[in-house]
């Protein structure tokens, strides 16, 4: 199935756009829902996720919604997922022990951890159990009831009792136990110390409290994870129930893909989502990762022998032992085995043996538009996960639709691809050699005649391409004449050029361990750069990814052990944020003949984390604002949109004379400043 593009959620139009291609829907009108259901999707299946229990990471669990925290059925967003809002009159504090929270009372030396135990359940559950926390004896001065909510939650009121008073119970008669002096301290789960604990702010204290059911109000409503209840005198007292209410979408949810097979090994190119938001844009933010894998199950369950010291972890099934031990089986084994068992249960982990590790999460701006998946292929299966982030209430990203380009059969088993060097001066010009090796072992493998590089700006010039057999031999050795734009050649052809890829045809490589050596020159804006690339069957519109690695030996000092597609360049931290800054001429003459009448800004940002903001000023040499040709938020990259005509603020041709060209890159921890002038004549 050559260039087929698999599409979560996408909607009917794009559907109909991409008509050439085979189509599968998941999420909205799909063939395939957000929970995993399939209708009418061949060849293709799901698998229910598995992720760790947040109380045990040897207790797995199944389910998309950790916590049940992400919303699949909205009315006001249908056939999209998002996190949950906090109901009316929701008691959050029902299902903390589920969210792995905790409720505790480190001041109380009287009962047993398991008494307490009880006593907590009992406290946080929904219904009456006739039970309460009861303080009538000596140390009540000082009780303290620390409630970790497992999360942050915006929280608008706490409430807690004694028996009979909100559910009836004449057996108990316990009314008027309140808590009479009391004091209130919370945090948000972010202010913490060195080793972890809360950072905690007074919020209330009440010395003459007269309700036997008492509230306490946050207003306006915060986020807060943790709550600390002390009792400051000596009156005896009991709380039934410990009760936290709330608003707002929930701030941290995260929503885990089933795994899909798509029945066999396929090749990931773009990923794309289509997404809507509400609330203040800032507040809220959104983090998508994939992974892919070679089995049913991206951890590794292991088993090993009963009463044998040290005895290792097979992560083999006992019945199948050439096949991986799945969950199902291992539930069958005793946690702690005894005599006549054979295996126990041993640790369970992440299985990077078949599973590549999940992604760093893709840039959020990128998505809409599609960006590269950075999951190894080819793979059979493939899992995204969601995370979703707020700091306002009423702030959330809603996920419409996510689209996963794929093609499939594989170009080659595997493709190892490099570039060298991988350390070099940054917003310099420096050639590269991006080298390719392909794993064509099987007979099902089609080769590829074109391969694509994914580059942070517009490369200088493409200066060379090379074929290197097996057996070392050079089969093609082509230097390009036109070395600036896009050139065709025969079958050795420039075939992409822009600001973010080049590409390069050349006759199909189909040969086991041949190398492709693309040498280049571009210039490096960051810290850290990745070089991507994935080669092409143009015929077939089929594609595949490269696995980082040893391809060859590219030059002196290129150690095996070394090799990636990672650019590092220590000296971007060390300089100004601003690399290259010029202007297109040093004499703009805006009198209508043609020549000069526009000036060009050309500018690169450097070594910038996230965001900065850019900004371009015009003065005159008496230190006077004449325009702002520019003010925006920007990352690394070259820049070439900035113009001026000539005129000022008010849209008024300037005097003639000499000006100066300001521009500023305020990033987080420095900013960087740079200035040219120009001259204006007529």
């Amino acid at each position: 199935m050559s260039g087929t593009l698999l599409v979560v959620g996408f909607v009917a139009c794009l559907v109909q756009a991409l008509e050439a291609k085979e189509t599968l829907l998941i999420g909205q009108d799909g063939q395939i829902s957000w929970t995993g259901r399939v209708q009418g999707a061949e060849g293709i299946s799901t698998i229910r996720p598995e992720h760790r229990s947040f109380l045990d990471p040897n207790i797995t669990e199944i389910g998309h919604a950790p916590a049940d925290l992400i919303e699949f059925d909205s009315a006001d967003f249908p056939g999209s997922i998002l996190p949950w809002r906090v109901g009316a009159e929701q008691n959050l504090a029902t299902e903390v022990l589920e969210r792995g929270g905790s409720l505790r009372a480190p001041t109380v030396f009287d009962l047993t951890a398991l008494q307490l135990q009880v006593i907590f359940e009992d406290m946080l559950a929904a219904k009456p159990t006739g039970q309460a926390f009861e303080r009538k004896g000596d140390d009540i001065l000082g009780t303290q009831l620390i409630l970790d909510l497992g999360a942050r939650f915006g929280v608008n009121r706490l409430r807690f009792f004694p028996r009979n008073t909100v559910f009836p119970s004449p057996g108990t008669p316990f009314q008027n136990d309140f808590l009479k002096n009391f004091e209130v301290e919370i945090n948000d789960g972010l202010v913490l110390t060195s080793s972890g604990n809360p950072i905690w702010e007074t919020y209330i204290g009440r010395n003459d409290n007269s309700d036997r059911i008492t509230q306490v109000s946050i207003d306006p409503p915060r986020f807060i994870r943790f709550i600390r209840l002390r009792a400051t005198s000596a009156i005896p007292f009991e709380i039934e129930k410990l009760q936290v209410f709330g608003e707002g979408f929930f701030p941290t949810a995260r929503y885990i893909s089933p795994i899909i097979d798509m029945g066999r090994p396929a090749n990931w190119g773009l990923v794309r989502t289509l997404q809507e938001q509400v609330g203040a844009a800032d507040m809220a933010d959104m983090q998508l990762r994939t992974r892919s894998g070679h089995d049913p199950s991206p951890l590794a369950y292991t088993r090993k022998q009963v009463a044998l010291q040290d005895a290792p972890e097979i992560p083999l099934s006992a019945a199948n032992p050439g096949e991986p031990l799945l969950r199902q089986e291992y539930l069958k084994l005793p946690e702690r085995g005894r005599q006549g068992d054979d295996w126990e249960r041993g640790s369970v982990r992440d299985d990077l043996a078949n599973w590549s590790p999940w992604t760093s999460p893709y840039a959020l701006e990128e998505l809409a538009a599609g960006t590269q998946i950075l999951s190894p292929g080819p793979s059979r299966y493939f899992q995204f996960r969601v995370e979703f982030q707020s700091q306002h209430l009423e702030a959330s990203h809603i996920l419409q639709q996510i689209g996963l380009e794929f093609s499939s059969p594989p170009l080659a088993d595997a493709l190892i691809g490099e570039i060298f060097p991988r350390e070099v001066p940054a917003a310099a010009d420096v050639p590269f050699v991006y080298a390719v090796r392909a794993v064509m072992e099987s007979d099902s493998v089609q080769g590829f005649n074109s391969f694509e590089v994914f580059t942070p700006s517009r490369v200088s010039r493409v200066e060379r391409i090379e074929i290197i057999d097996a057996g070392g031999q050079q089969v093609l050795d082509h230097t390009f004449a036109v070395a600036d734009g896009v050139a065709t050649e025969g079958e050795v052809a420039i075939t992409a050029m822009d600001d973010q890829r080049f590409a390069v045809g050349f006759p199909a490589i189909d040969q086991h361990d041949a190398v492709l050596k693309i040498h280049f020159v571009s210039r490096v804006l960051a810290f850290s750069t990745r070089f991507g690339g994935r080669a092409l069957l143009l015929a077939e519109d089929a594609f595949q990814g490269i696995t980082p690695g040893d391809a060859a030996l590219l030059a002196e000092g290129d150690a095996a052990t070394e090799s990636g597609t990672t650019v590092l360049s220590r000296a971007v931290n060390e300089g100004s944020l601003i690399g290259h800054f010029a202007l297109g001429t040093e004499v703009l003459t805006p009198n209508g003949d043609g020549v000069n009448e526009v000036l060009d800004v050309n500018f690169e940002v450097l070594a910038v984390i996230g965001k900065a903001r850019i900004v371009i000023d015009l003065w005159d040499v008496g230190g006077r604002r004449v325009r702002r040709l520019f003010d925006a938020e920007g990352q690394n990259g070259a820049y070439a949109a900035v113009h001026w005509d000539g005129t000022d603020e008010r849209g008024r041709r300037v005097a003639p004379g000499i000006y100066l060209v300001g521009i500023e890159v305020q990033g987080d921890a420095r900013s960087g400043q740079m200035v040219r002038p120009v001259c204006v004549a007529f």
